[in-house]
């Protein structure tokens, strides 16, 4: 059975934008991991960054999310300095962020209390992520999905407008995997702006776009999916793996800013977006 909910949390605001200029990091050593990124992610979009081990997928997003400084260059959130713009954000590390010795529905309620979420908002959520009938279970009895959805929840209950989660299908069977990312669909189809890292090809094939990064932490390529597969001239996102690790170049994008028009969402999950404006 997959592991799936469907989100009906509507954020408090339209997402944010978010920008990286001349972003560069280095980690200890000196070493630069990150190297002259540029990259505009628009409202409402979900978005892969993906590439190999060692890449810089993390300190990128870690960076997009103001969790970590850029050596140079800025990062921006509605256009103004992260500290400033105060974007209501949320950011999913690959571990579990829920107490597993509690049941679900009293841990979200202390994160509730310690973030000054309403009251309403822990029904909210378990309700808008399918965890309802888990609530009263403790979190460490749940499956893996069903904890990484714990996980997006307690992020959910400030309704940010921007949502950052570092491999958030790591882990999952396919089924579980297709599903979380279904759920990540409609909060970005609801306005949250979405960023994930990922090593799955079947998780890029499911994003408004993706951004490659190169083994030395450059960028690569940033489009629509189909489109950077067609740029390095290949059918699969595994191909795309293999050509960025050789060196190939892709062919340079005619418009590498201009959103595409977010496909037509499940049925269901339509429903759930309408319900909850």
């Amino acid at each position: 059975m997959t592991d799936t909910g469907t989100t009906r949390t509507r954020p408090a605001a339209p997402g944010a934008r978010l920008e990286a200029i001349g972003v560069g990091v280095a980690v200890r050593g000196g070493r630069e991991v990150l190297r002259g990124i540029d990259l505009t992610v628009a409202p409402g979009r979900l978005v892969a960054v993906a590439g190999g081990s060692g890449a810089g997928k993390t300190l990128l997003l870690e960076t997009l999310a103001a969790v970590r400084r850029p050596g140079r260059g800025k990062v921006l959130h509605d256009g103004a300095d992260p500290g400033e713009a105060q974007v209501a954000s949320g950011f999913v590390p690959q571990d579990d962020i829920v107490h597993r010795g509690l049941p679900l529905r009293r841990a979200l309620g202390y994160s509730a209390r310690l973030r000054g979420a309403g009251t309403d908002a822990v029904e909210q959520v378990l309700d808008g992520l399918g965890l309802a009938v888990r609530g009263d279970q403790a979190v460490g009895t749940l499956s893996g999905g069903e904890r990484k959805r714990a996980s997006i929840a307690v992020e959910l209950l400030v309704r940010p407008r921007v949502l950052f989660l570092d491999e958030p299908t790591s882990g999952l069977d396919p089924a579980t995997a297709a599903g979380l990312m279904e759920t990540l669909a409609t909060l970005a189809a609801s306005g949250v702006t979405v960023v994930m890292t990922t090593h799955a090809p079947a998780d890029l094939a499911r994003c408004d776009e993706v951004v490659f990064l190169t083994p030395s932490g450059a960028l690569a390529a940033v489009g629509a999916p189909e489109d950077v597969m067609s740029r390095y001239g290949v059918g699969t996102f595994e191909e795309v793996y293999g050509a960025v690790a050789a060196g190939s170049t892709a062919a340079p994008s005619p418009s590498p800013e201009l959103p595409r028009p977010r496909a037509a969402a499940p049925a269901a999950a339509a429903s759930a977006a309408a319900s909850a404006l």
